[in-house]
């Protein structure tokens, strides 16, 4: 009896292992997809925001804004239990300038195309967001 009960809980180990390895390979794979995500979209508002100083056409620009949108969804959710949230503070209140300040934005297009240029290539690149703060702080102080 003692022998049995010692098999049993061998294969129930096995069996939770094999669970634990599953589950956390599909977590993997969701972050990854999350990064790809962001950075797809990334590179989206970069294109549209290009579009948009190299041809003027405003619905590039509402674009661009829908599409920096989501990578900063997308980025919320990649850096989510990290210490990336000031990145995410960056993203948000670039945002709120994008949508309520167009005007501004759009004549400083040429820093926004740097930004997302530099995010477009890597998502988690830093200067990306110090150079975001910069543009920021010139939209907010002038």
């Amino acid at each position: 009896m003692k022998r049995r009960i010692e098999i049993i809980i061998m294969i129930c180990l096995v069996i939770s292992t094999a669970v634990f390895g599953v589950l956390w390979q599909k977590a993997e794979n969701n972050n990854e997809d999350i990064k790809w995500l962001a950075q797809t979209s990334a590179y989206q508002s970069y294109t549209q925001f290009l579009e948009y100083q190299e041809h003027g056409r405003e619905s590039a620009y509402w674009y661009g804004v829908a599409d920096f949108r989501a990578f900063q969804n997308a980025y919320s959710l990649l850096t989510q239990d990290t210490n990336k949230s000031t990145n995410r503070t960056y993203c948000n209140d670039f945002y709120g300038y994008l949508v309520l300040s167009p005007e501004e934005c759009q004549t400083h297009i040429s820093e926004v195309v740097k930004v997302m240029n530099i995010l477009a290539k890597d998502v988690e690149d830093e200067n990306g967001y110090i150079r975001m703060f910069e543009l920021r702080n010139l939209l907010k102080y002038g």
